[in-house]
């Protein structure tokens, strides 16, 4: 920087672009002179910039009058890292500091929040969230005795707000409000902003910022796959709520927030990539959002078919069993499902004790059987996992006996034309642990 106050008057003009610079003594954070009067305007004033360029510190009006630009001011240096790391291009954009800690300057257009403290997890104060009726010292004395520097000389970078990605591990978001820039941006302005943020900030309104995301993060190590499981049922209730597919660009942000919560319990052999590529595999399998019960949402679509019928039953109730196993099985494809009896209970408005004797029914007539490796305990708290698929458990068996019985005899179960025991695999497959979480979630 040119060592003339005239040539770091217009070197500050050039990093900061328009703005409204404020005069004040060595050594302050400023005086009790009034300031929020200014405008850009004044900075053309012969007698305004003379008061510039004497000045020991200079500091940065910001927000609307200064064409959107704020600052992060961070005062706990242990949260830079964490941030410029979910942000990579903050580290492109002009950045200074003195005696601690640092503050990056941005220029927002559109909303962006009002002027607030930073906090972390534990609510405790780390720095500001710098807009609308603050202001910065940029160059000077601290009041400290440090001098302000440069950390990276650069301009100001033009981001939208809800592109910024906040470590919610150390620094917890502003609350976004619409800034008063909104009614002086131009109408074409308007169109290049929604261009840039139209396809995340749909979903980030969904999400409420990360806190949805937090609640399905994993919570200690080897439970990354579950938890990817969970935020794939997050975006197909995004999907639900917004009627379309989510984008590309909202996949990669939703799954960009999840690392910063979860990128601590990773394996370390496993990159960015790895839990990306597993992130899009579980999210193409997903059939039910976060906020679908399974047994609700089969109990659901077994109401709306023809019942199927039961050799030896008359009780809707019971064939309406058989139908919620089956819409069961194509819910959860080839891997098994839980059928909790006193949820059941309530749902067929019958005591649980009685469900679980229609199961055991329904697995005397080869509707449903255990799935491998499940024991059903008497008097036990857990609801074992079936499948409904009546050809696999005749290949299973080698009862000689049960196997006569099940080839000469009708298959006891039909709905429109198709046998309930006929294979429910295929393309509703999902994984096998994910499909066992899915039923009990």
């Amino acid at each position: 920087m040119s060592n003339s106050i005239n040539g770091r008057i217009e070197h500050l003009r050039d990093l900061l672009g328009e703005v409204v610079l404020l005069p004040w003594p060595s050594g302050s954070k400023g005086s009790r002179s009034k300031w929020k009067h200014l405008q850009l305007t004044d900075m053309d004033d012969n007698g305004y910039r003379a008061r510039l360029e004497k000045a020991g510190n200079i500091g940065v009006a910001l927000g609307l009058v200064s064409d959107g630009l704020v600052t992060i001011d961070l005062d706990c240096d242990d949260c830079i890292s964490p941030l410029l790391d979910a942000n990579p291009v903050l580290t492109k954009t002009l950045c200074t500091a003195a005696e601690r800690g640092c503050n990056i300057w941005l220029r927002c257009p559109g909303e962006y929040p009002k002027s607030c403290d930073l906090t972390d997890p534990a609510r405790t104060r780390i720095g500001e969230w710098r807009a609308d009726g603050n202001q910065t010292i940029v160059a000077g004395t601290h009041p400290y005795g440090v001098p302000y520097r440069f950390v990276v000389e650069k301009a100001a970078i033009t981001i939208d707000y809800n592109a910024i990605i906040w470590p919610t591990h150390f620094i917890l978001p502003p609350h976004a409000t619409e800034s008063k820039r909104v009614r002086g941006v131009r109408r074409e302005g308007e169109k290049e902003v929604v261009c840039v943020i139209g396809g995340c900030l749909q979903i980030q309104t969904f999400l409420g910022g990360n806190d949805l995301i937090a609640q399905v993060a994993p919570t200690g190590y080897h439970k990354n796959n579950a938890s990817l499981f969970k935020l794939g049922r997050l975006v197909k209730s995004y999907v639900n709520a917004v009627d379309r597919s989510a984008t590309a660009r909202e996949l990669e942000f939703v799954f960009n927030r999840w690392c910063l919560v979860a990128r601590r319990y990773w394996r370390p052999e496993l990159t960015r990539d790895d839990y990306y590529a597993e992130f899009l595999e579980v999210y193409s399998y997903v059939r039910m959002g976060l906020d679908e019960n399974p047994i609700e949402l089969a109990f659901s679509r077994a109401k709306s078919a023809p019942l199927p019928e039961l050799h030896g039953f008359s009780d809707e109730r019971i064939r309406l069993l058989a139908a919620i196993c089956r819409k069961m099985q194509v819910l959860t494809g080839e891997h098994p499902f839980f059928a909790p009896t006193r949820k059941l209970g309530e749902l067929l408005r019958v005591d649980y004790a009685r469900v679980a004797r229609w199961l055991r029914a329904l697995e005397a007539l080869d509707i449903i059987y255990l799935a491998p490796g499940e024991v059903r305990r008497r008097g036990g708290n857990r609801s074992p996992r079936y499948h409904c698929d009546i050809s696999l458990l005749s290949a299973r068996r080698s009862d000689q006996f049960k196997s006569a019985t099940l080839a000469n005899e009708p298959k006891a179960i039909n709905v429109g034309g198709g046998s309930l025991g006929k294979s429910c695999q295929g393309a509703d497959g999902e994984s096998a642990r994910a499909t066992g979480r899915a039923a009990e979630d």
